[in-house]
């Protein structure tokens, strides 16, 4: 929530360019030979007037129509034009206006224009998005004194009046008619007014700390004034400590125009990020409100999922979460199958690649990597090891028997699907390595389909792998990752 209040008439001169139509909807009791308002919500759109009036129409499609002897439930679109015509209407008639002249009486007299509050951002409010988007929204709501938690929809005539209709109670018709969440508890408020901001942060992304910060916003085309300061704070105990730095976002790009709905990216550099301890405030500031949104976390948490674990990644695209959970979580519910040689052996090669600094998961039953919708299998893969500060991952094969061309080319298809589909613009390295237990073969398989050539590792070859780990030489094994046409060299030749 911003820090410092606003009244209405300020903010509808900062943003109201943005505004086109007024959606009123109203609850309304029989008292008398008078409608009495007790629950109304006015949103300020930024569709145009005939289009603010199609969703209504559509919405209420949806529902049963509540116009009784007892309760009425309406709602009418008016011009943002007529704005100072609704405000005077309330104040000096305590007349709510809705569809053909008709109106509710209001039991209070609110000067609206003088009004003020915060503007917040988050799903605070008991009024919900005119189009299902969260933006930063001044919410002012009036109510009779002493009402609050008493309200006339609680009575049991009202009630039964939109019980017989098919809703639960009035609430529920408010509910669902009004577009809001009110219960019992809080019943809502006799007039709510939402005016929002339509600006928004989209998006903070950090690629890598020696990347530049990635920043995605929105905002309406009739009010382009905004600007972007991003700030940046070590790791401290103290909730208000310093920004060590605090730097605008010069320029942005726009992607996408929907409506009169701009987005745009923008990116900024910021030197010695440290994504373990360091965490970043982007703060969204109009000329005359100042911040309307702030948006803040830790580094490490803006650094997409592929790159911030990359083995985790991975391994969901083979075990889906909710099966990793079961195997890590609830582990005393599941029976897994006994090792057989090959397992055996795949958990061996597995420890191999720990020992070289890499975190490996031996799939077992979960190898296959499968369609999602037919479960056709697409490719299999026995480890996946992932070395996060070097961004890379192998994708690795093994097998007893001397290795065939269609065991690399599996490897290869695998590579190729988590690259499109996981990693695509991340960096990651993605290595397919076929390890076996035969002797004397080829260390690298090239065929004429491909230009790549593929990493094998014999039984010869982990007798080299193990010497280099004991004489210190773990980087012999990432260099012919690389390069595995220039072979893997016992550790007592050059390299």
């Amino acid at each position: 929530m911003s820090g410092v209040a606003h009244s209405i008439s300020e903010l509808i001169a900062a943003v109201g360019a943005s505004y086109q139509a007024i959606d009123i909807r109203a609850v309304a009791i029989r008292k008398d030979d008078s409608w009495v308002n007790v629950m109304a919500v006015i949103r300020l759109t930024h569709e145009d007037v005939d289009a603010a009036r199609a969703r209504l129409a559509k919405h209420a499609e949806l529902f049963s129509v509540v116009k009784t002897d007892s309760l009425r439930i309406d709602s009418f679109v008016r011009h943002f034009s007529d704005w100072p015509d609704l405000c005077s209407e309330v104040k000096d008639k305590g007349i709510l206006k809705m569809a053909d002249g008709f109106g509710f009486q209001l039991r209070q007299t609110p000067d609206l224009p003088a009004a003020s509050g915060h503007i917040q951002w988050g799903a605070f409010s008991h009024v919900r998005s005119f189009d299902s988007r969260v933006w930063p929204t001044l919410t002012k709501s009036f109510d009779v004194s002493g009402s609050s938690g008493n309200s006339p929809l609680i009575d049991g005539h009202v009630n039964h009046a939109a019980h017989v209709l098919g809703y639960g109670d009035a609430l529920d018709a408010a509910n669902a008619l009004c577009e809001v969440n009110v219960t019992t508890q809080n019943p809502g408020f006799d007039l709510t007014v939402s005016f929002p901001v339509f600006a928004d942060i989209s998006s903070v992304r950090v690629r890598s700390p020696d990347k530049p910060v990635e920043i995605g916003l929105e905002w309406h085309r009739g009010v382009p004034d905004w600007k972007v300061i991003v700030c940046v704070r070590g790791q401290t105990v103290l909730a208000d400590a310093p920004f060590r730095a605090q730097m605008p976002l010069l320029a942005f790009n726009e992607t996408q125009t929907r409506g009169n709905i701009v987005s745009a990216e923008g990116s900024i550099r910021i030197q010695d990020l440290d994504p373990d301890n360091d965490s970043l405030e982007v703060r969204l500031v109009h000329p005359r409100l100042g911040e309307v949104r702030n948006y803040s976390h830790s580094v490490r948490m803006l650094i997409p999922p592929s790159e911030r674990n990359i083995l985790l990644e991975a391994l969901q695209y083979f075990c889906r979460s909710a099966k990793l959970d079961d195997l890590l979580v609830r582990a005393y519910n599941e029976q897994p199958k006994k090792l057989m040689q090959s397992a055996a052996f795949e958990l061996h090669v597995s420890w191999l690649l720990s020992m070289f600094g890499l975190s490996p998961i031996v799939l077992g039953e979960y190898e296959r990597l499968l369609a999602p919708d037919s479960e056709v299998q697409r490719a299999s893969v026995d480890i996946l090891a992932a070395s996060q500060e070097r961004r890379l991952l192998l994708v690795v094969g093994c097998t007893l028997d001397i290795p065939k061309p269609e065991d690399a080319n599996n490897l290869r298809y695998a590579r190729e699907i988590l690259a499109r589909d996981v990693f695509a613009g991340t960096g990651v390295n993605i290595i397919p390595v076929l390890f076996n237990s035969s002797m004397g073969g080829p260390q690298y398989d090239r065929s004429e389909d491909h230009f790549d050539s593929v990493p094998i590792v014999d039984a010869d070859s982990m007798k080299h792998l193990l010497e280099h780990l004991r004489t210190g030489q773990e980087d012999r094994f990432f260099q012919f990752l690389s390069h595995p046409t220039f072979g893997l060299t016992p550790a007592n030749q050059p390299h």
